[in-house]
């Protein structure tokens, strides 16, 4: 059930990833709902759960998800074309985290960033970690 104001649905849309949330899912969600959608919510759910493909991070069949060449943030932001200095400051995190973690241990920015995210995470509460990001992207800009 759904109920309209104006001819617009309330109802907020769920998006959903599997297993735990990642770094890369993680960024995504951010963006959707810092650029796309305020009200969007999100969650995760067991390996092997349906998924509507338009709603899901970072699983086979999303259109924001991790490929030899991209990271699923990076897909998010070329879908909806999004390109600032915010983002422009977390892409290469996002990539080191997922594409090369190897190289991890080069960029104390990188190690601690994904520490943080991952404590944020451990709250249960994705909002803290979008708040984290924001703060993230702030910090040196004043």
């Amino acid at each position: 059930m759904f109920l309209l104001l104006g001819g617009a649905s309330l109802e907020a849309l769920t998006y959903k990833t599997y297993a735990q949330w990642e770094v890369d899912a993680v960024a995504v969600a951010w963006v959707i709902h810092t650029y796309i959608d305020k009200n969007a919510d999100f969650c995760i759910v067991k390996k092997g759960v349906h998924i509507k493909d338009e709603l899901s991070i970072n699983t086979p069949n999303s259109r924001f998800r991790r490929t030899a060449k991209e990271t699923a943030f990076e897909s998010a932001l070329r879908y909806y074309k999004i390109n600032n200095a915010c983002t422009q400051k977390v892409l290469p995190l996002v990539r080191v985290i997922e594409m090369a973690p190897w190289r991890k241990s080069e960029d104390l920015q990188v190690l601690n960033f994904e520490k943080d995210i991952v404590q944020t995470l451990e709250k249960k509460d994705i909002f803290a970690t979008f708040e984290y990001i924001d703060q993230f992207c702030k910090k040196g800009q004043q």
